[in-house]
């Protein structure tokens, strides 16, 4: 019952944040439908292909991170199946209710090929974490450094929200007492327990290991830092498509704060809500909010692409073992 009712509140968050972006863009009036269409219609179309091989680095870039994590523990896959499964993770991103689903299936892929389940999980678990750790400290330092701008309840609520979520992941990671407390307590009801903390506790385990590996580390904050850097040009870059008179500053400040808001699990697949945060940051930052749609549609819409990319590669290289 409670998963139902989960299933339909992130249905309704979903169908709101959709029915305000609307509303923010004015298309329930014939003027903002005009001047939405207007923009497509003088949508530059070069811009619009490179921005679509900028994603494409976009993505080796972040593959790149983990296929870093990957060698730094001895997994064998080569960089183009680490890409493969990464665009193919996207493809599952489309249909699946949050992108952890798309994280899930690229792990375990990764897992089969190489035959260790809880190291893949592992690399894939650090690669989200430095990530959005990362995203974390710019989105905060772009924040604070126009906060007069920034000082908004959805912002703040969400750097706080994922600084006490990733401060309580790194407490479970160094400190395995609570997870033990709570698996003795639930062992004591039932001992079906036991065979899912012994997975819990090899995942918590491969985990660890990168504690010492602190190149690695390094490495994967280090290219989180390239990959929003690439991340930010290929907003800049898509805004192009539909006007020319942006700031490349501005965009540089806006993307992590968009792209922090745009992780929240609320919405299905963040439909409406990747919506959401880029009209009202634009907005914040003095851009209309019918360029924010514009440039926010689009983004979706290479998405599609990234996701048809993975459903290419996804026959070639899932259906493969390690020899």
């Amino acid at each position: 019952m409670s998963r139902a009712v989960l299933k339909i509140s992130q249905y309704l968050i979903t169908f709101a944040l959709l029915a305000f972006v609307l509303h923010q863009a004015g298309l329930f009036n014939h003027e903002g439908q005009a001047k939405l269409l207007e923009l497509f219609k003088g949508a530059n179309v070069a811009y619009l292909i490179a921005s679509v091989f900028l994603g494409v680095v976009v993505n080796l870039v972040s593959s790149f991170k983990w296929y870093c994590l990957t060698r730094s523990q001895g997994m064998s896959a080569g960089f183009g199946r680490i890409f493969a499964y990464y665009v193919v993770g996207q493809f599952y991103n489309l249909f699946l209710p949050t992108s952890v689903g798309g994280d899930v299936v690229r792990s375990y892929e990764l897992g089969k090929f190489t035959g260790r389940q809880s190291d893949a999980l592992a690399s894939v678990f650090v690669e989200r974490y430095t990530g959005v750790l990362t995203l974390l400290v710019v989105a905060a330092l772009a924040v604070l450094g126009q906060l007069s701008r920034f000082n908004q309840d959805f912002i703040i609520f969400s750097l706080l929200g994922f600084g006490l979520l990733l401060g309580l992941m790194a407490w479970l990671v160094l400190d395995l007492r609570p997870i033990y407390y709570v698996r003795d307590k639930l062992i004591e009801v039932s001992s079906n327990f036991i065979s899912i903390f012994k997975k819990l506790e090899n995942l918590l385990n491969a985990v660890s290991s990168y504690k010492t590996n602190k190149v690695a580390l390094v490495i994967a904050f280090m290219n989180s830092l390239l990959f929003y850097f690439f991340a930010a040009l290929n907003v800049y870059l898509t805004t192009l498509i539909f006007q020319f008179d942006i700031r490349l500053v501005d965009i540089l400040i806006a993307t992590p704060i968009i792209m922090l808001i745009m992780n929240i699990p609320l919405s299905i697949g963040n439909i409406g809500l990747m919506e959401f945060a880029y009209v009202n940051v634009f907005i914040i930052m003095g851009y209309s909010p019918s360029l924010a749609l514009s440039v926010a549609l689009t983004m979706r819409f290479k998405s599609l692409i990234d996701g048809v990319l993975g459903a290419i590669l996804q026959p070639i290289f899932v259906t493969q073992k390690h020899e």
